[in-house]
């Protein structure tokens, strides 16, 4: 196969390719299988019928059709390999100049991006990392409280912030909304559940109590048929369920079962994680002040093909998100008052965004030739393994193993630049 290389703008290659003979003729040869199978020629079983004789009844430029969607493909990537071009996952563009005699193909490629980073020594960020106030270690504990909290019956009316047990159904315009047979509802001021003003008109209600009530529906509900209509409850309550929590106490922080054993331990392991909390705050922040710099600074060639592919998962991502809630995604772009020109182009310019805050960052790699052990690569395999959502992985392939050691090395570059750039007032001073 010949292949020649044109470089363009825009961080682009066209390649000049054509097929040689063998290769279009072995993807003849199975247009011809597969179209023999689905013909009916006169004196011939289906896929029986020699090449000539389904090239006279189809023609050739049918059977070279037919070639094509396998021959293609196959005959750019091909060129691809043999060019050293890396691999970038954007689709080339493709054009066939010519069929016959020869085929030929021209293929454009998007190359691997690049960035030239400016200058980042000069700056400078004076961010502090947040104390831990008494407030927020109260709203610990009343956390581990809440979720040790038991619920007893009581004799009295609906407060907000009780359980109760209810049997409730809800018509609009003769058609069932909503059923509930025995079950439990927590009666939450403000609650969307199932429609706002519900849990209000529990309220004052006593075990034994019914009530009928008529609420709106909202016009975004989801459901369009109910969407903005009035639903008529019929509600009973069965009974009162009151909050309780425990007291903190030592015997109380005992029983949670862990290494901690008196109240005096938890305020410390609580303030311990806030510390930590605060502290990995402060880096996301000046990480992302970092890369926002960083991308401001750089000077960028990106091939305009990758911003469109990466939007087209970026608008696929969306979809799919959508999908979930069922939720129609044109709906959804109407709702949203914007086109659907609008909305791809929004999709590009976050494409280009996250491709550009994710290539100053490698590029950062490189300057600083940041390099990680295959110890360092076992250890955070280690961690990662631990974590429910990695425990049914397996990480120690070479993939996932160079996915690791990649997101340490951007890791890595980041706090470089972190020791660099952070520089703290501490007591009305910079920290130097």
């Amino acid at each position: 196969m010949k292949v020649s290389r044109d470089d363009i703008e825009n961080r682009q290659a066209i390649l000049h390719i054509e097929v040689e003979e063998d290769r279009v003729e072995r993807h003849l040869q199975r247009a011809h299988n597969k179209v023999s199978q689905r013909i009916n020629i006169p004196g011939f079983r289906k896929g029986k019928a020699p090449r000539r004789i389904v090239e006279q009844f189809v023609g050739r430029d049918y059977l070279l059709d037919e070639a094509m969607e396998s021959l293609v493909p196959e005959a750019v990537g091909a060129a691809v390999e043999e060019s050293d071009i890396e691999a970038t996952h954007t689709p080339p563009r493709v054009s066939v100049t010519e069929r016959d005699p020869v085929v030929k193909i021209d293929a454009t490629v998007a190359l691997e991006p690049v960035a030239t980073l400016g200058s980042y020594k000069h700056l400078k960020f004076e961010d502090e990392v947040d104390g831990v106030s008494e407030e927020q270690i109260e709203e610990q504990i009343t956390q581990v409280r809440e979720s040790q909290a038991t619920w007893e019956l009581v004799n009295r009316s609906v407060k907000f912030g009780d359980l109760t047990t209810i049997t409730a159904s809800g018509f609009v315009e003769g058609k069932e909304f909503a059923k509930v047979d025995s079950g439990e509802f927590l009666v939450e001021a403000g609650s969307m559940n199932p429609v706002p003003g519900f849990a209000e008109k529990l309220k004052g209600l006593k075990a034994e109590d019914s009530k009928e009530f008529t609420l709106d529906i909202p016009e975004d509900y989801p459901n369009e048929e109910f969407a903005g209509k009035k639903v008529n409850f019929n509600v009973s309550v069965a009974d009162v369920k009151k909050k309780t929590l425990p007291k903190m106490t030592n015997a109380f922080v005992a029983s949670l079962g862990d290494d901690t054993k008196t109240v005096a331990q938890l305020r410390d392991r609580i303030t311990d994680n806030l510390q930590q909390q605060a502290k990995d705050g402060l880096r996301r922040s000046l990480e992302q002040k970092i890369i926002d710099a960083l991308v401001d600074d750089a000077e960028f060639e990106v091939s305009p093909m990758i911003i469109e592919h990466e939007a087209e998962h970026v608008l696929e991502d969306q979809q799919r998100q959508l999908a979930q809630y069922n939720i129609d995604f044109q709906q959804y772009i109407e709702g949203l008052g914007k086109s659907t020109e609008e909305i791809v182009s929004e999709a590009k310019d976050s494409a280009e965004l996250r491709l550009k805050r994710t290539l100053v960052v490698d590029t950062l790699v490189e300057d600083l030739e940041v390099t990680i052990t295959p110890e360092e690569v076992d250890a955070e395999t280690e961690i990662m393994q631990s974590q429910p959502q990695y425990e049914k992985q397996n990480l120690d392939t070479d993939e996932a193993r160079d996915a690791i050691q990649k997101v340490l090395q951007r890791r890595a570059a980041i706090d470089k630049v972190i020791a660099i750039t952070h520089k703290p007032i501490i007591g009305g001073n910079k920290k130097e």
